[in-house]
């Protein structure tokens, strides 16, 4: 996210087969994100069932993400420059790592975000969620977390603690500081990715718990319920058919509990693969080729949230067949 140097290091640079294989996989995870995102975007646009509130938050999240697999290409130039200088103005390279830690820091709020509002609704009744989850107010945080992700970038040069600009040593755009209040932010940035990981386990292990609980509560009402219609009178038969008949619902309820815990594990896992090793290091703050990978295994991040909707959400996966096949969708996937 940012980049702190000294006065000795930045006569130096990261070796130039380092900065190679950095940008190429970034030019790939730009193509693929780009695309993906856009997937997700127009997906939840003209997909009815997909138009949901909590889903106001995964646009904002690809809109982010969209940001900034479109600015990686920027990234790349500088890269794979060799002159010690940004090939394009300098004002460009200012552009890039303003929007590029403007959308990281969104993604990653975000994430805490949906986190948090997946529990309320998990863990509440559907007629408790109104209070809080309505597309308004969804709308709302949804601009906040621009506000906040957009402070976070203007802050530092306004008070004179770095600038935004090209850095030799990287070979890439980004937070520029020289002083020691500079390491302190860098620092900060670490800690503010951290807590972020921590929050979002947090909200995710609450779900489990709560996932868990149910499924443990459901099991018992049946076994109950169970006894209850085998002790039955002969002329009670049709009773203890009916409550036999929540074996089906039960079950299905529980292998959507399993997908739920499934999806949860897998969005923790790879944020936490993504965000952690860029979090040790702005945390430490240091030049070195570590930093440089931890950076670019961050930026990826962008990318594999729409993988996993369409290889594990049905309904994002029916609307990007259909998008991707070219087919009109049917009338329950278009809005009136």
């Amino acid at each position: 996210m940012e980049a702190t140097e000294g006065a000795a290091t930045e006569i130096a640079t990261i070796a130039f087969y380092h900065r190679v294989i950095v940008a190429s996989i970034l030019i790939g995870a730009s193509i693929i994100g780009l695309f993906g995102n856009t997937l997700v975007i127009i997906s939840v646009l003209i997909t009815k069932k997909l138009r949901t509130i909590t889903n106001i938050l995964v646009v904002n999240l690809a809109i982010a993400d969209f940001l900034t697999c479109a600015c990686l290409p920027f990234q790349v130039i500088g890269f794979l420059s060799q002159t010690g200088s940004y090939p394009l103005p300098e004002g460009v390279c200012a552009t890039v790592a303003a929007v590029l830690h403007t959308c990281l820091v969104c993604s990653a709020s975000t994430l805490v975000v949906i986190g948090f509002i997946r529990r309320y609704v998990i863990t509440r009744s559907i007629r408790g969620h109104q209070g809080f989850h309505t597309p308004k107010k969804i709308a709302t945080v949804a601009v906040f977390i621009w506000m906040e992700s957009a402070a976070f970038m203007v802050l530092p040069p306004v008070l004179g603690i770095g600038r935004l600009g090209y850095s030799s040593f990287y070979g890439m755009c980004a937070f520029i500081g020289y002083t020691r209040m500079a390491l302190y932010y860098v620092a900060s940035q670490g800690i503010f990715i951290a807590t972020i990981l921590m929050l979002t386990l947090i909200f995710y292990g609450l779900i489990l718990r709560h996932v868990l609980r149910h499924n443990k509560q459901f099991r018992g009402k049946f076994a109950v319920d169970k006894d209850t219609s085998v002790s039955s009178t002969e002329g009670h038969q049709n009773k203890a058919s009916t409550s036999d008949s929540p074996l089906p619902m039960i079950k299905a309820i529980n292998q959507k509990e399993i997908e739920i815990t499934k999806n949860v594990f897998t969005v923790v896992c790879l944020f936490i693969v993504c965000f952690l090793a860029s979090s040790v290091n702005f945390i430490i703050p240091g030049s070195s080729v570590s930093t440089l990978y931890g950076y670019m295994i961050m930026l990826t991040n962008s990318v594999v949230n729409p993988i996993i909707y369409g290889l594990k959400h049905p309904n994002f996966q029916e609307a990007f067949k259909k998008i991707l096949c070219c087919r009109r969708a049917p009338q329950e996937f278009v809005s009136n």
